[in-house]
């Protein structure tokens, strides 16, 4: 448990980190952002004068991808699968389709196919390569939309508000004086094998503590004949992760 929790307590320093810079790394995600439509803009008025200009692109493309991304996967798992996503449909559109269509390293808006006595030119098919970019645009502002304004995405009269307290197992016992009370248990010690190895993605699972529901960390301890409330139909733990989906309404 030892390993499951130091592992935890890496995820929550990482994710601290972060949320201490968030205005810095929001800033990064617009700029990085603005900075690809931008790119996307000057290509498409520099094609029209120059056919090879997108020879070196990969070695502008990919650092702003990759900054986009690193700025934002912190948010959510949500917001972390679409950053990659679209930073895939992004690369597609904006360097791999051309370069693969007229094949590496030579790219050029034509395919050249030389027959015996004629040679044909074939345009390269840029109509999926904005598809492409597109799609990776999509998915980009719709990861900054979930990452920075998830109620944006709740139905209406969801809760916004964490509905339970969160269980103090210190507080508990110094305003306990019965001797009953203060046989304490760890939080680990009530649940299965299994749920111990799951419990790590957990920042507070709920707890039945006295008669009252509370959102109780793993790491903490409660008074004997706690229950730990599971879903009734799968049985898994209830909570709040530790990585938030984007779309937790607690």
């Amino acid at each position: 448990m030892k390993k499951i929790n130091g592992r935890g307590a890496f995820i929550d320093a990482i994710q601290d980190w972060f949320r201490q810079r968030n205005k810095f790394w929001t800033l990064i995600s617009f700029v990085s952002l603005a900075s690809l439509i931008s790119l996307q803009l000057l290509l498409i008025l520099q094609t029209e004068t120059n056919l090879y200009i997108r020879q070196g692109i990969d070695a502008i493309l990919v650092p702003l991808l990759a900054l986009f991304v690193f700025s934002i996967f912190w948010r959510g798992s949500i917001a972390t699968f679409l950053s990659l996503a679209g930073a895939a449909c992004l690369y597609a559109g904006m360097f791999y389709v051309y370069a693969k269509a007229a094949g590496f390293p030579t790219l050029s808006p034509f395919i050249i196919h030389k027959y015996p006595g004629a040679m044909i030119l074939e345009s390269i098919p840029v109509a999926s390569a904005n598809f492409y970019f597109l799609l990776g645009m999509f998915a980009f502002i719709l990861s900054m939309v979930i990452a920075l304004k998830p109620s944006f995405f709740h139905a209406k009269g969801a809760r916004f508000k964490q509905p339970y307290q969160v269980w103090a197992s210190e507080g508990y016992l110094e305003s306990s004086s019965s001797v009953n009370a203060r046989q304490m248990v760890p939080v680990t010690g009530l649940l299965s094998f299994t749920e111990c190895k799951l419990v790590a993605k957990y920042k507070y699972i709920l707890m039945v503590i006295g008669g009252r529901t509370y959102f109780v960390s793993p790491d903490d301890w409660a008074p004997e004949g706690s229950c730990v409330i599971r879903d009734k139909e799968s049985g898994s733990l209830l909570g709040i992760p530790k990585v938030p989906d984007g779309f937790n309404v607690w």
